[in-house]
């Protein structure tokens, strides 16, 4: 026990010069690393499901479902991002990879988002040519009760709320609630695939219960942490 309680708080005391506010682990060399990087890839968001399945659901349905759902995803997380970094002042000053890009790279490569996830970041900023990818996690704990409907319908929503002056339809989160999606997203160095930055946030009952708004709000949450300015 002597032994083991040094042990548990140098490591303790290790995270903590690691950790920058709740929810965030920055790399105590962020700064190094990240000065090096002139752009940055965003991938498409990985949403996983467990949980219950419909019985006019198949595993086909879910799937379009959730890659509709991601495409969407990453395109508004980038917006917020650039946006959020274009008003910093401090941090690493980098460029953005645009979403067709990474995304026309990726399917060139034949990888689709399972596949993208199975590979290392190091592999990934090789194929996309930048020098981090931040890869971003949405748990869902139940499915979506009507499949392709409900992710086509996110994508119709998503392009009004930002090609038509932020107007909100609400798509409601059918099959599941909010308290049910978790998230996480994770920054790697591109070079050596190391961990420099991460955020997550766990389902809760103060998050919105409908589609746009919960797209909005995690990527608002990853963006205002990110410590990148462009």
């Amino acid at each position: 026990m002597r032994t083991l309680l040094p042990l548990l708080l140098a490591g303790a005391i290790a995270f903590a010069s690691c950790s920058s506010s709740k929810n965030v682990f920055t790399a105590s060399d962020f700064s190094q690393q990240a000065s090096t990087h002139k752009k940055v890839a965003v991938l498409p968001v990985r949403v996983v499901q467990t949980g219950h399945v419909g019985k006019n659901e198949t595993a086909e349905s879910i799937r379009a479902a959730n890659e509709a759902w991601s495409a969407q995803f990453q395109e508004t997380l980038l917006s917020y991002i650039v946006s959020q970094a274009g008003k910093r002042r401090k941090g690493p000053l980098v460029s953005f990879q645009g979403a067709a890009q990474t995304n026309a790279l990726l399917k060139s490569a034949g990888l689709d988002i399972e596949t993208a996830y199975g590979k290392s970041p190091e592999e990934l900023a090789k194929l996309l040519g930048v020098d981090a990818v931040m890869m971003t996690t949405l748990d869902k704990k139940k499915n979506v009760s009507d499949g392709v409907a409900t992710a086509v319908g996110v994508g119709r929503d998503l392009l009004n709320v930002f090609g038509k002056g932020g107007r909100n339809t609400g798509t409601s989160l059918d099959g599941f609630n909010a308290t049910d999606i978790n998230m996480n997203s994770t920054l790697y160095n591109g070079p050596d695939g190391r961990m420099l930055w991460k955020t997550f946030r766990e389902g809760g009952d103060d998050l919105p219960n409908n589609v746009n708004d919960l797209v909005q709000y995690y990527s608002n949450w990853i963006a205002k942490k990110l410590p990148y300015r462009s």
